[in-house]
């Protein structure tokens, strides 16, 4: 037999040598990748938090800010609204069967828009002002996007 073959006949393991090793400074790196982070939302099916997180983009009595609009508002207050109300996705008939209307629509928008606030508050500012209101309520759809 040619020493040649025997040579070539080693185990695998010991015919790789020693240019095989790993070398200390040759080690490869992991590197995570995180696609998605956790959130903190646990509930699926809740689409904001429960509380806003924000202030409305314009004061209550901003209104003079906007002429044209508060015009509407103190000489249509009916047509505003249902305005308002089709903007934010409701029905034409809103205006004629949902009493209360003007705070229900109040409540909408700042859960829409995430604003800070709750029912009370709404509904003492619509029964006090309900034309700045609803100005105001126009001007934040309108900063919406709505």
């Amino acid at each position: 037999m040619d020493p040649n073959q025997s040579h070539n006949k080693q185990p695998h393991s010991q015919h790789m040598g020693r240019d095989s090793q790993v070398h200390p400074h040759h080690q490869q790196q992991n590197t995570t990748v995180v696609i998605n982070q956790p959130g903190i939302q646990t509930n699926p099916l809740m689409v904001g938090t429960i509380h806003g997180t924000r202030g409305w983009s314009t004061d209550l009595f901003d209104c003079f800010g906007d002429v044209n609009n508060c015009l509407y508002t103190a000489f249509c207050y009916s047509c505003a609204m249902y305005s308002i109300a089709i903007r934010v996705g409701e029905s034409a008939c809103t205006m004629c069967c949902v009493p209360a209307v003007d705070i229900n629509l109040r409540t909408r928008i700042r859960t829409l828009g995430g604003i800070q606030g709750d029912m009370c508050n709404d509904c003492m500012i619509v029964a006090f002002c309900a034309a700045c209101a609803a100005c105001q309520e126009n001007r934040e759809l309108r900063a919406m996007g709505l």
